[in-house]
């Protein structure tokens, strides 16, 4: 039985996504009728829940004890055009009667994303719910699970089940627990598909009162059902046994005193699973010791009992001077924090418009002064600006916009953006978010250069979601799917423009770039764009940004006369009569690419030559090129074997405006290191300790670290002594310019480097691996490499210790290459390249 469930689980995975987007109603039945069939066997045997969704982003208290839900549920394949679904909430527990919730419908623009392909608007699935929990105490006989039910209804179809996932940076992942009289109340996600439930009774042992004065403890406990015998203050540095009293109306007064935290004892940040991941500091370097304490009993059996909480979420008003304090932890059990000092943050507001900036107001427990406050993302960081008043009040303070490289001020690239401190000395310390937050979270927030998202991330911190500005008729693969079909169709007429893109948008660099500066200064009334991943990314003086996904961007790419790109347009593009699509590249081939790759699979050639299909014309840097495109893309339409336009500033430009802006002295080396990707990795391949090297190398020399850019998403940017990380640097020419030598591995900067004449070390120690397993190579490097070939960091040191004889020893290698590779980047590529597309009539 077991096989025979894992076998319709498996086919309901992989049905192709070209059954689901199929014309023919043939095929459309069978899908729509094989799907149902799997869904209905494997719902009703297991407790997965295939082609269900129901996402709740904000789940909270109000006054009066009604427990509100938002969010949004339907069953994939089943839309309402003509009016909202019909939604009903309930909760339900095994014998006992339904509890309805009041609901009221609402739209949800979200609900139409993390689906990849779908003809159905789902945004008018949205609701919320609120639930008078009032009837449920009353039949708290016992402790029950009542499990929250969602119901959509309409066009003759009726779906249920449950409330089984959670929105990003809502109060959905902080459930906060509420006490009434006895009777505790605690919203929890349950397992094997009972999403969001209540836990509804009397606890075995309850803190009806619980304080702190100073780090002296006290608590008066309830009892249900249990014999006791001692309670405790656990942590990761011991127990505390607590004194005992009995009080007159039975029950048990505990009290005691918390240690001083020992400095080189564990501490929570120790356990990552501590407090569901509270304390792990996802950052590299010493944080301040924090120590979470929970109330233990045990009863005469001896078994112990985790000791629940009346604090509620309003009871969070009053701060001590410093730590430690009291706060209803997960599950609605008792939690003592402890720490040197942290902060709690207890309203937060973003402000949108011409200068986005977002606002916070807390208290600082404990001694802080000189702290930094930081959003951190991946590649970026927004500082703080705050202030501390005289009753420990912190206001602050971040602008979003600001200034990298020199360029205009941009916002941060699309990404999580988490409130992190660290002391004067540099340790990290706790920011966490007081109730007051998490009940509101998340605040969606919309303007003109992006979207956000305000809300509380793990461990109770402060996050905020940047995504590009999309409007609600934009969001998710059925408005994408619109857009197509309507940009798509025959009637657009064509425009006397061009659209630019490089690396999919992620950067504004390149051949594409070269060639923008050649067509401003040379047809300055003519519109271009530039298709961007969100508005992070800068564009040319006159241009127009356009990010992937918006109205304006499927209008510029589809009614452009010219497109240019260095990259695969991919299925959003249709090529159009009288459209001229010039795919620059990005690169000459060390590496194998297209059909040249071994062990090309059918998908991916089918997927090739459908792309290749888009182009009119290819750019070639040098003859290697040329004859590779033939072969590696099948190619027979025209190549224009012109250099590259990228390549103009090496021949034409200054070095010294770019040395400056990068902070190397006049006097320094600077030492350009850029390895390419793996087809088998994410993140920036990098074999060199770079810590050792600095050292190794001194003050005279300063590494300038390049990632490519398909790793610009993944992983953070290298803080070190001696080194700048300069992989989110715009454009890669000017740290050509800037270097007096690279370090590479199999990356195609070769081929553009060796246009300034200066030295070049090649770092391989993958060679075999690379040039055998990974992607193979068109020419063994080793044999005519302009510079030494290394598999050491020890050799790549005295290499660039000794750059001069390097030089020397490599000098006819080096004209040989320049005389193969370079021959045509002689500072004019662009040019003639404008000439020859200007004069296609």
């Amino acid at each position: 039985m077991h096989f025979r469930l894992s076998r319709y689980i498996q086919l309901a995975r992989r049905i192709p996504g070209r059954l689901s987007a199929s014309k023919d109603p043939r095929v459309q039945r069978g899908y729509h009728a094989t799907r149902q069939l799997v869904r209905t066997v494997v719902n009703k045997t297991t407790h997965r829940q295939l082609g269900w969704v129901a996402v709740v982003s904000r789940a909270h208290w109000l006054e009066g004890g009604r427990y509100e839900v938002t969010g949004w549920a339907y069953e994939r394949g089943f839309g309402h055009p003509d009016a909202p679904p019909r939604i009903r909430v309930w909760l339900q527990s095994p014998g006992m009667p339904r509890l309805e919730a009041t609901v009221q419908p609402a739209r949800e623009p979200l609900a139409n994303t993390r689906l990849k392909f779908s003809d159905i608007d789902y945004s008018n699935t949205g609701f919320v719910a609120q639930l008078d929990v009032a009837e449920a105490v009353g039949l708290a006989d016992r402790r029950r699970r009542w499990r929250g039910v969602v119901e959509v209804s309409g066009d003759g179809h009726t779906a249920r089940s449950t409330l089984k996932r959670r929105g990003a940076l809502g109060s959905a992942h902080h459930l906060l627990s509420r006490v009434f009289g006895e009777v505790q109340v605690t919203p929890t996600w349950g397992g094997r598909g009972e999403g969001l439930c209540l836990d509804i009774g009397r606890p075995h042992v309850l803190a009806a009162q619980a304080g702190l004065d100073g780090r002296d403890f006290s608590a008066e406990l309830v009892l249900s059902r249990t014999s006791f015998s001692h309670a405790e203050l656990v942590s990761p540095q011991g127990g505390t046994v607590l004194d005992t009293h009995r009080l007159h109306n039975g029950r048990i007064r505990v009290s005691g005193r918390l240690p001083v935290i020992r400095p080189d004892g564990p501490t929570s940040l120790d356990d990552p699973d501590e407090d569901e991941g509270l304390f792990s500091p996802e950052l590299e370097g010493q944080a301040l010791p924090i120590l979470s304490y929970q109330l233990v009993a045990t009863d005469t059996q001896g078994r112990t009992h985790q000791v629940r909480t009346s604090l509620d979420a309003e009871a969070h008003t009053v701060w001590p001077d410093e730590p430690p304090f009291l706060y209803p932890g997960p599950g609605g059990t008792v939690r003592l924090r402890d720490c040197a000092a942290m902060m709690v943050l207890t309203a937060v507001e973003m402000e949108m418009g011409s200068h986005p900036t977002l606002h916070f107001t807390g208290f600082v427990l404990g001694d802080l002064t000189g702290a930094r406050l930081d959003f951190v993302g991946a590649r970026a960081e927004r500082q703080v600006r705050y202030s501390v008043g005289p009753d420990r009040v912190i206001t602050g303070t971040c602008e979003w916009l600001t200034s990298n490289w020199g360029a205009e001020p941009r916002p941060p690239m699309s990404g999580r953006y988490t409130l992190r401190g660290h002391t004067a000395e540099g340790k990290w310390f706790r920011i966490a978010c007081a109730p007051s937050i998490i009940d509101q979270a998340p605040h969606l927030v919309s303007g003109g250069l992006f979207n956000a998202s305000v809300g509380v991330g793990g461990g109770r911190r402060l996050a905020v979601q940047i995504s590009k500005p999309l409007q609600a008729d934009e969001i998710g693969s059925y408005h994408q799917r619109r857009l197509q079909a309507h940009f798509h169709g025959p009637d657009l007429p064509l425009k006397e423009q061009f659209y630019f893109e490089s690396f999919n948008g992620r950067q504004v660099t390149c051949n594409p770039l070269a060639l923008d500066r050649e067509v401003a200064r040379r047809f300055p009334d003519l519109p271009r764009y530039w298709g961007v991943m969100d508005h992070s990314v800068a564009v040319p003086e006159g241009a127009i940004a356009v990010p992937h996904g918006s109205t304006a961007w499927w209008d510029a790419r589809q009614t452009s006369r010219f497109v240019i790109t260095n990259e695969w347009l991919k299925n959003s593009f249709a090529h159009r009569p009288g459209q001229v699509v010039l795919q620059t590249w990005h690169g000459t081939m060390l590496k194998r690419i297209g059909l040249d790759r071994p062990a090309m699979d059918p998908v991916s050639r089918r997927s090739m030559l459908g792309e290749r299909a888009k182009w009119d014309i290819l750019l070639s840097q040098n003859r290697h090129s040329t004859e590779i495109f033939k072969t590696a893309y099948s190619w027979t339409k025209d190549i224009w074997e012109e250099g590259y336009p990228r390549n103009d500033d090496l021949v034409n430009a200054a070095r010294e405006p770019v040395r400056e802006l990068l902070g190397i002295r006049p006097e320094q080396k600077a030492i350009l290191y850029a390895p390419t990707w793996r087809d088998n990795q994410t993140g920036m391949v990098t074999f060199l300790d770079l810590e050792q090297m600095v050292a190794a190398l001194g003050d005279d020399y300063v590494l300038l670290l390049r990632g490519h850019s398909r790793t610009i998403q993944h992983g953070a940017d290298v803080v070190l002594d001696g080194v700048i990380d300069v992989t989110s640097y715009p454009n890669i020419t000017d740290l050509f310019l800037a270097a007096d030598a690279m370090i590479t591995d199999y990356s195609s900067v070769m081929f553009d480097f060796s246009v300034t004449g200066r030295p070049m070390i090649f770092f391989v120690p993958d060679m075999d691996q690379y040039r055998d397993s990974v992607r193979g190579v068109y020419f063994d490097l080793s044999e005519v490499a302009p510079g030494p070939v290394l598999s050491l960091q020890d050799e790549v040191v005295d290499a660039l210790r000794d750059l001069d004889a390097q030089a020397a020893r490599h000098t006819e290698r080096y004209r040989a290459w320049q005389q193969r590779f370079n021959s045509h980047d002689d500072g004019q590529s662009a040019a003639r390249v404008i000439d020859r597309l200007m004069g296609l009539g």
